[in-house]
């Protein structure tokens, strides 16, 4: 993610379902001179959408960013990776070489939710990043869903 100081926040509005009980979340954008927003932190709760894709947002009645519309997609995969319980950072970290050597990378929550945001860059293979996934789910190392394919 870039420096903070020049990105502005951009809230998601998500279905009760797909929140674990928020109702939005909230992703830095950088603003572009076209009046769009180019998303600079992978979602962990809103679908269809990943880091660097270009969105529209309308000021709402408080005067918060609101998702509104994809301008441009950005060409990258988001996957989302939930440890079991009990599991830590440390747990995660033994994991991450497979998918870092695929040219992954990722970002947690640091708290007790033990979700990963997997961002998947364009020209990695993302059946093959999804195999080792499913493997590791299958042998209950984690859970994995996806949260926002890019067609190549």
């Amino acid at each position: 993610m870039s420096d903070t100081s020049d990105l502005v926040k951009i809230a998601f509005p998500l279905n009760p379902d797909e929140s674990g009980g928020i109702s939005v979340e909230r992703l830095w954008a950088q603003p572009l001179s076209d009046g769009t927003y180019v998303l600079d932190n992978s979602p962990f709760h809103a679908y269809g959408v990943s880091w660097q894709d270009v969105v529209s947002a309308e000021l709402d009645e408080t005067g918060e960013l609101v998702y509104s519309a994809i301008a441009r997609r950005g060409g990258h995969s988001t996957y989302r990776v939930r440890l079991p319980k009990g599991k830590s950072d440390a747990y995660f970290l033994e994991i991450w070489p497979r998918l870092e050597a695929q040219g992954c990378t990722y970002e947690g929550t640091g708290d007790e939710l033990r979700l990963y945001a997997i961002d998947i860059p364009p020209g990695t293979s993302v059946s093959h990043v999804y195999q080792i996934l499913a493997d590791l789910e299958t042998a209950e190392i984690l859970e994995f869903e996806e949260g926002h394919y890019a067609r190549p």
